[in-house]
């Protein structure tokens, strides 16, 4: 019976997403992030609903069914359960309404290409309360194409602007997008518009902004956006990569009317997901930051492609001179000869990754073979290539920021990846400000030790944070005994804080302090300072051994929600999530506080780090501006923990020491 096979699978912590798939007869069509997530998500009510031997479906349980078989096509599921637990026939009539979801007949839409037509149209949006929003553009590339047909649906009407026809459309519904107050924007991936927008010109509001991709991913804690196909099946986005530079069809104008449409009864469910699971201020601080993050991928971030091709020829020729102190006779690049070659110099090993080579890093031959995989690693992800993701018009990286990029609710960037840019000075510094600006970059001090001292509750962190001690000295002189501990010992600690922060063992400390920090620890020295860690730190074991077995919810001080059944991530999402909330809160408030630092904007963005570019003449107010913002940002995540922000200023993103900063 499929209920009971249903129960048996979701019974099994091991049983993969496809064999519960397989089991339902269910087509993922897709999504199938999203049709893991569902099962996930209600888990607990469908257990509980299933082991019931008789009944009928509450309105509560009957959503709960209706949410899942709407969302992710799981007809199945949702036939199976009102067989077994049948229904009152008031709620059987709403069961058969959301089931197999059938293509709605498209409502009618008013082509506004009149300058006449126009004049009238903004008392009547902004009279509103929501508007679905969807812009047509004759391209991806807001530097190089152009927004064609701007879709606006209330829930009776929807109107077609022809910005073709009336260039001077967006400037005359400035209001629409800038005021304070006015109707809630809904649109799906609405970063895409967003870029299109300022690019002509217009700043829009943050708090009236409601994105239906980044709602999905906030609500199911994903790090991948769906489509918008993927959220109303019933959708058709066969047009969507249409010729929009010419005619309009009447075709491309339904297909646009539609795509503004279908947002209203998403944003309305959305909504009420948002609430019912406690999500609201995540669902504030996610819109109000998607202009900010717009703003910075439009901006994009300046790139000097000369010193780019020199550092990498550098690394080039380190390469060779690192094969060069290594047996010729080898193929250094074939894991089969390399165990040979290293067997012969009385290295036995069962395999050759980092991780086994790091422990014999000062044997010769280790050291160079890992000098010459670093180098080479260099040349084919740092070389020549990389220069494909210069822009043609602006010559700067025009990254995609997404601003949920892991589940964590992280932000994380592609095409390129700026965030795994390597660390040292030789590639940072070709992100380069141009002639007559400076780049001001600012980050958190241990943010994530104060985030965890907060969530813990660790007392000694709370009173070292309080009275503005360091807290990797302080650990060094609790964990040595040392009045004043030496810089050796710093190290140390910083790997102590960090390493075992999020629940890591002695033998995990081991390598990580030897690949972070160059530090050799033996089982036993490892042991005895991961005990001396937290004896230091109780709260912190305390906060550990509060984390219940088998799948559970943790939540950001904001809010946001994680379901995991991984020791690890019960542990690092809370902090780490939280770091993330305010670091979007904090480029949020540049956003709106702009006006304070002229011809200012930031470029990058790398978890506890963020970098503006701003004139050379305007390095105070620009200073200010950013560091202000990320305090602001911080503090309303962070309120029982000092926030401390280093800022300098600087030619490029190569300098590492903040007190060599020009501040």
């Amino acid at each position: 019976m499929v209920l009971t096979t249903l129960l048996q699978a979701l019974s099994n912590r091991g049983a993969t997403l496809r064999a519960v798939g397989e089991r339902l007869g269910i087509e993922p069509r897709g999504a199938v992030t999203g049709l893991e997530d569902a099962i996930r998500q209600h888990k607990p009510a469908l257990l509980a609903l299933l082991a019931r031997s008789g009944g009928t479906l509450t309105p509560e349980e009957l959503r709960l069914c209706a949410g899942l078989a709407k969302g992710y096509g799981l007809q199945p599921l949702l036939l199976a359960l009102d067989a077994h637990l049948p229904s009152p026939p008031e709620v059987r009539t709403l069961l058969e309404g959301v089931g197999e979801q059938t293509p709605q007949t498209p409502r009618a839409y008013t082509l506004v290409t009149e300058p006449h037509q126009l004049e009238g149209l903004l008392p009547r949006l902004m009279a509103a309360p929501v508007l679905g929003l969807d812009l047509e553009t004759t391209g991806l590339d807001p530097h190089q194409d152009r927004p064609r047909l701007l879709s606006l649906s209330t829930e009776r009407d929807t109107y077609l602007v022809d910005l073709f026809a009336l260039p001077h459309a967006l400037e005359a519904l400035r209001p629409l997008f800038e005021a304070k107050t006015g109707p809630v924007l809904v649109g799906h991936n609405l970063k895409f518009d967003l870029a299109f927008l300022l690019k002509a010109g217009l700043w829009p509001e943050g708090r009236r902004l409601w994105c239906t991709g980044l709602a999905h991913q906030v609500i199911h804690a994903q790090a991948r956006m769906p489509a918008l196909a993927d959220l109303v099946p019933s959708l058709d986005k066969s047009l969507q990569t249409s010729d929009w530079s010419g005619p309009l069809s009447e075709a491309q104008l339904a297909y646009a009317a539609k795509d503004a449409q279908v947002l209203l009864p998403l944003y309305h469910q959305q909504k009420g997901e948002v609430q019912r699971l406690g999500l609201g201020r995540v669902m504030e601080i996610e819109p109000r930051t998607l202009p900010a993050v717009a703003w910075m991928g439009l901006k994009g971030t300046p790139f000097d492609p000369e010193r780019w091709l020199a550092t990498a020829k550098e690394a080039e020729l380190s390469a060779q001179e690192a094969l060069k102190r290594l047996d010729w006779r080898t193929n250094w690049d074939s894991p089969k000869q390399v165990l040979e070659a290293l067997r012969r110099a009385g290295i036995e090993l069962s395999d050759t990754r980092e991780e086994t080579l790091s422990r014999y890093r000062t044997h010769p031959t280790v050291a160079a073979l890992l000098a010459y995989r670093e180098h080479r690693k260099r040349v084919g992800t740092y070389g020549p290539a990389w220069l494909e993701n210069l822009h043609p018009l602006t010559g700067r990286i025009h990254p995609s920021w997404q601003q949920i990029g892991a589940e964590s609710g992280r932000m994380s960037c592609s095409r390129p990846n700026l965030q795994q840019v390597p660390r040292e000075p030789a590639y940072r510094a070709c992100f380069r400000a141009p002639i007559g600006r400076v780049l001001v970059k600012a980050d958190y001090s241990q943010i994530e030790l104060r985030l965890a001292a907060q969530i813990a509750g660790e007392k000694r962190m709370l009173e070292a944070f309080e009275c503005g001690e360091d807290l990797h000295t302080l650990t060094a002189r609790l964990v040595t005994g040392k009045a004043e501990p030496s810089r050796g010992d710093r190290q140390l600690a910083k790997a102590l804080n960090f390493g075992l922060l999020y629940g890591m063992g002695s033998e995990g400390l081991r390598t990580y302090a030897r690949a972070n920090y160059g530090l050799e620890l033996s089982p036993q020295e490892a042991e005895a300072l991961r005990e001396a860690f937290f004896r230091a730190y109780p709260g912190l074991r305390a906060w550990h051994r509060r984390q219940p077995e088998g799948e559970t919810e943790v939540r950001t001080l904001a809010g946001r929600r994680r379901v995991t059944d991984r020791y690890t991530e019960k542990l690092n999402t809370p902090v780490q999530g939280s770091g993330a909330d305010g670091l979007k809160l904090a480029l949020a408030v540049l956003y709106e506080d702009r006006h304070r630092s002229p011809n200012a904007f930031p470029v990058l963005a790398v978890h506890d780090e963020i970098v503006i570019e701003a004139p050379a003449d305007g390095v105070s107010a620009a200073h200010t501006w950013l560091t202000r913002a990320m305090r602001e940002g911080m503090e309303a995540i962070l309120t029982g923990v000092p926030v401390l922000v280093e800022a300098g200023v600087y030619g490029d993103w190569g300098v590492t020491e903040w007190e060599t900063a020009v501040i």
